[in-house]
């Protein structure tokens, strides 16, 4: 099969007015807001209701949670879940990136996961995936721009109201070896 060729680290041209910073405990109404409106959408994912606070608080890493704010308003929100409990695959994470109304195409999206690369990369992940509908061309190119590559496609894998759908599943190796790797 080869030898994968290096992917770059994550988007440079993130715009100045987008702001990312560690998710707060003020920031869950508008977190949650920005996720129905991915929701709505109906190519941002097979979730059809917003989860609690609770369940995202327990779904998402703790040092893995961000936010991307314009003149103080949160547009959208960045984080990282465990693939498995299972001790091999501590360092393999799922990614989710969901940007607000209005606000998609700004590059609030790019600074989010490039914020987000970087903290896995110095965090000791050492992959990242994701699932994405073919059609979400916007979210395919963003994450081909952090260094994510099309591992397949996975057909019919599950329904959206009633309809089979597939996603495209794609993943990121960072470059950075783990430190636990040698211990």
């Amino acid at each position: 099969m080869g030898v994968l060729t290096a992917r770059p680290c994550c988007p440079e041209d993130v715009p100045a007015d987008v702001a990312v910073r560690p998710l707060a405990g003020g920031d869950w109404e508008a977190v949650r807001r920005i996720y129905a409106e991915g929701i709505a959408t109906g190519a941002a994912t097979f979730t059809t209701e917003v989860p609690s606070r609770d369940h995202l608080e327990h779904q998402w890493l703790p040092e893995h949670r961000w936010v991307a704010e314009i003149d103080g308003q949160v547009v959208g929100w960045a984080a990282l879940s465990s693939v498995s409990n299972r001790e091999c695959y501590r360092g393999v994470a799922e990614n989710s990136v969901y940007v607000g109304d209005g606000m998609r195409g700004r590059g609030v999206g790019k600074a989010l996961l490039r914020a987000q690369v970087i903290a896995a990369d110095q965090g000791g992940l050492w992959t990242l995936q994701t699932s994405i509908f073919p059609e979400n061309r916007a979210s395919l190119a963003l994450h081909h721009s952090a260094g994510f590559r099309t591992v397949g496609v996975r057909e019919r894998i599950g329904r959206l109201d009633g309809i089979w759908r597939d996603t495209v599943l794609l993943e990121r190796r960072s470059e950075t070896v783990p430190a636990t790797e040698n211990q």
